[in-house]
């Protein structure tokens, strides 16, 4: 309650600290006192009620600002989250559509391995087949070169029957002369022998004793590339000649030298000679060694005929 204050001072009355007129005919006093008093009660509680209000303003401006920060953080941490849930599932995705890729890819190379084994068996068969009608449009050619062949065998054969049977003829005529030209028919005969024996024995230059090679060609024989084998080694200028030894399952070349020379090498260089394989060096003074095989593309079939 405020003070009063009863001092009268220049016709002035102090109330509550404040100083107030005095009237002739005043009010009471005591009831402008209690009225006063009670106002001042209800300012008061008004006063208090105001910072009560206040106080709650403050704890609700406080509320609201944590709300925001509360909200704001909920929402970073939610974007952070849905940013990680996002990631996770793109690398999902991508491992999923690398799994995809490298499925689909092994399925692309598996399918283009089967395409290309059948491309490779159908092209291995497409070249059997040309091979095969290759063999048989050279097969009469072929033919034809070894009959004659055969043939230049036969007429040098009957040749040589033909100088036989005539050397024979001489020799009786001669053995048939009187006894005083018995000595001069035996030495004729001689000669005549040694004649015959030189028809068979190939021509030899000076010095020359054996051959320095023999080839042996091995099955199957193709006739045509043996010959274009010879001539190419009689071509060279340190062959002095060649000789065919006509073995059925194995012929067999002699070569005979001027000088030494790597005819193992010269004869890989050859389109007629698929391999050479030369055998360990012999005895000292004896031939090498070597042997030929033929391209399998060329071989001679057996005919059915």
């Amino acid at each position: 309650m405020a003070k009063n204050n009863n001092n009268k001072r220049n016709g002035v009355i102090e109330l509550w600290g404040h100083e107030f007129k005095k009237a002739a005919e005043g009010l009471d006093r005591a009831e402008v006192v209690s009225f006063v008093t009670e106002l001042i009660k209800k300012n008061e509680a008004l006063l208090k009620r105001a910072e009560h209000l206040a106080s709650l303003t403050k704890l609700a401006e406080k509320t609201i600002i944590d709300a925001d920060n509360v909200a704001k953080q909920v929402q970073d941490e939610a974007e952070e989250q849905a940013k990680a849930e996002a990631k996770k599932i793109l690398s999902g995705a991508e491992e999923q559509a690398q799994k995809i890729i490298e499925e689909k890819r092994a399925e692309a190379l598996a399918r283009a391995n089967r395409e290309a084994e059948t491309i490779k068996a159908k092209a291995q068969q497409q070249a059997e087949i040309m091979l095969e009608e290759r063999i048989r449009e050279i097969q009469p050619e072929l033919k034809d070169n070894a009959k004659t062949l055969y043939g230049e065998l036969l007429n040098q054969l009957e040749n040589l029957k033909k100088q036989v049977v005539t050397l024979e003829e001489e020799l009786d005529h001669k053995l048939s002369q009187p006894p005083a030209e018995t000595g001069k028919a035996t030495v004729a005969a001689g000669k005549a022998d040694n004649d015959f024996l030189e028809l068979f024995r190939p021509v030899e230059e000076p010095g020359e004793e054996e051959p320095e090679w023999e080839l042996e060609i091995l099955p199957p024989i193709d006739l045509t590339q043996i010959l274009d084998i010879i001539n190419h080694l009689d071509s060279l200028p340190q062959v002095v000649r060649t000789e065919l030894i006509p073995h059925m399952d194995k012929p067999t070349i002699m070569v005979f030298l001027r000088q030494p020379i790597e005819l193992v090498d010269i004869l890989l260089t050859l389109p007629q000679v698929a391999n050479v394989t030369e055998e360990a060096t012999g005895a000292e003074g004896k031939p090498r060694k070597a042997q030929i095989e033929l391209p399998r593309q060329t071989v001679i079939q057996p005919s059915n005929n």
